[in-house]
């Protein structure tokens, strides 16, 4: 068979596939149609170096027509039947060697087939800064065929290029005076070149900047605040050592999710590109929002976000470095404004110290701790000598956390994210910090034995304990701990606490269950919890020396429940009736 054999394209395909799977949006068409205009400018500063008077008019019949104009290099005959007629190939080449100029936007030549999107016909009046005694007018419609034919030069008196489309059906929306000027503005806000809009009166230009007044950080802020429509409480400049991006990281105000998806404004020479940060931003970045113009970077073909390359991975790593360099020298110039971005972004601070060593070694000082002793920072932590507990459990640091206090022995509360990591980045980092994790067995080492004489004292209480604990699987045992305003303290093992869940469980359950729960119940049932009766406490001593049998179990059980709320353990159905009799006795025996 003979051959080679040459592609049919199926434009109609072509634009299905650029409505529905390429674009995200039909209003992509007029980004194609900015920057399209944007590179013939830049076209023809290369064609006349001195001309510096580039312009982007827009003249609209509102809901029926659009025409848009610039000032650029225009197209001769030639060059609209080599860019325009075919699909893939771009003006932005050079054509000898192929590579895409550097200043230019566009890279695919197919931009301009998502006007088809919004309209039957793609009408384009030009003039060429290399012919500027020849027009032309280019006429294609989405089943391919187009036209092209000679323009007289008084139809198109300026060298440039006019884009004119009338709204197919559906699409008279895009077509709007207010919906274009937003879409302007938001897809080319850094763009230099002036752009005015016309409908029916004189034009005026759509991308005028913020007014410009007061100082640098001010007008800064103002544009943050034109952006983004938030009052930011300060900003960190980007500018790439490498000159691969430039712009501006705004700080919130407040705090937010880490996981909560920013928007930024993310432009690639000039023209928006992305709202989503993910590609370029580090992961901690949450708490800020960017504006930011990039230069070198290749977009992927849709132009929504960028090609992953090394190119990237060392822009992102760059804007990494360049945000942590800024706020660490906060510490430095502006203490007030750190301490203050620490306290409302305390999360994303947090994963940002835990990931980086240089960030960890500036931050950790203003880092916060919730331990035993109050809320100590990180400064604070490290000056401490000795041993340093943790847990990660929050209801064994509220059950243990005054036993610990009284012998002196600091416990921090590390249920928090990034807080462990960051206990031990300390110690790993600074060598300081004996850490240690709680072990409930070793609270054992503060529980010590009374005297001999004192078991004798405490003998009656001590049964009437047992007996009465013995149907919530739990012993009672005499000690003396710290603090003696404590006179009761629930303990138990990893074994016992599975028994006692298994016991709550079954209240709730239907009969099969409960039997199962019952068979589950038997392997655990030589793990009991136990009540300790501080010997040192005078209640303790005062309920000892009580000879009324029925008030000293009445004040145990309560004193019991009192363990368990203290504790934050979650009540069985007995044990919150039996707190409910007990305090129905003490209203009787007051009111008798």
């Amino acid at each position: 068979m003979d051959g080679p054999f040459v592609f049919q394209v199926n434009l109609g395909g072509m634009i299905d596939i650029l409505s529905n799977h390429l674009y995200s949006s039909p209003e992509v068409f007029l980004r194609e149609l900015l920057q399209n205009a944007v590179d013939a400018v830049s076209e023809r500063r290369k064609h006349e170096p001195k001309y510096r008077d580039g312009t982007i008019a827009i003249r609209l019949v509102p809901g029926e027509q659009l025409s848009f104009t610039d000032t650029g290099s225009g197209l001769t005959d030639a060059e609209i039947h080599r860019f325009l007629a075919v699909i893939g190939q771009s003006s932005k080449r050079d054509l000898e060697t192929g590579r895409i100029y550097e200043d230019y936007i566009g890279r695919f030549g197919i931009g301009l087939l998502s006007c088809f999107m919004v309209t039957d016909e793609i009408c384009i009046h030009t003039r060429s800064v290399k012919e500027p005694d020849k027009a032309w007018v280019f006429r294609g419609k989405p089943d391919g065929t187009y036209t092209i034919d000679p323009l007289p030069l008084e139809e198109k008196p300026e060298v440039g290029t006019s884009v004119i489309i009338r709204a197919k059906k559906g699409a008279e929306e895009y077509f709007q005076e207010d919906r274009i000027c937003d879409l302007i503005r938001y897809y080319g806000l850094p763009i230099p070149l002036p752009i005015t809009m016309q409908t029916d009166g004189d034009p005026y230009r759509i991308n005028e900047r913020f007014a410009a007044g007061g100082t640098e950080a001010e007008s800064i802020l103002a544009l943050g605040k034109e952006i983004f429509d938030t009052d930011f409480m300060g900003y960190i400049p980007l500018e790439s050592e490498k000159g691969l991006f430039s712009g501006v990281a705004y700080i919130l105000p407040h705090a937010v999710s880490l996981h909560a998806k920013a928007q930024h404004r993310i432009y690639l020479k000039n023209m928006l590109l992305t709202e989503d940060g993910d590609a370029i931003l580090p992961k901690w970045s949450g708490f800020m929002r960017c504006f930011l113009n990039t230069t070198k970077l290749r977009p992927t073909a849709s132009r929504e976000s960028f090609y992953e390359d090394e190119l990237l991975a060392e822009a992102r790593e760059e804007l990494s470095r360049c945000i942590s360099t800024y706020l660490l020298g906060l510490a430095e110039r502006d203490r007030a404004l750190l301490e203050r971005i620490i306290r409302v972004h305390y999360m994303a601070i947090k994963s940002m110290a835990a990931e980086d060593d240089e960030f960890f070694r500036t931050f950790i000082q203003f880092m916060r701790f919730e331990t035993n002793m109050g809320e100590l920072t990180g400064r604070e932590l490290m000056a401490r000598t000795g041993a340093v507990f943790y847990t990660g459990d929050i209801n064994q640091f509220h059950r243990t956390a005054a036993i610990m206090l009284a012998q002196g022995q600091l416990l921090v509360n590390t249920c928090y994210v990034y807080d462990t990591p960051l206990l031990e980045k300390i110690q790993e980092t600074y060598g300081v910090l004996e850490l240690a994790p709680l072990q409930t067995e070793a609270l054992s080492d503060y529980l010590t034995e009374p005297q001999t004489d004192a078991h004798t004292e405490a003998a009656a209480l001590l049964r009437t304990a047992r007996d009465m604990l013995a149907q919530f699987d739990c012993d009672a045992q005499l000690k003396i701990f710290s603090p003696n305003t404590m006179p009761v303290f629930y303990m138990l093992d990893e074994d016992a606490e599975t028994l006692r869940e298994i016991r709550r469980s079954q209240e709730h359950s239907n009969e099969l269950f409960a039997s199962m729960l019952s068979s589950f119940a038997e392997e655990f049932k030589d793990h009991r919890a136990t009540l300790f009766l501080n010997w040192s406490a005078p209640l303790i001593r005062r309920l000892a020396a009580l000879e009324d049998a029925e008030k000293v179990r009445v004040c145990l059980q309560i004193l019991y429940v009192q363990a368990l709320l203290t504790g934050r353990f979650p009540l069985q159905g007995g044990e919150m009736a039996l707190l409910n009799e007990d305090l129905i006795r003490l209203i009787e025996w007051g009111v008798s």
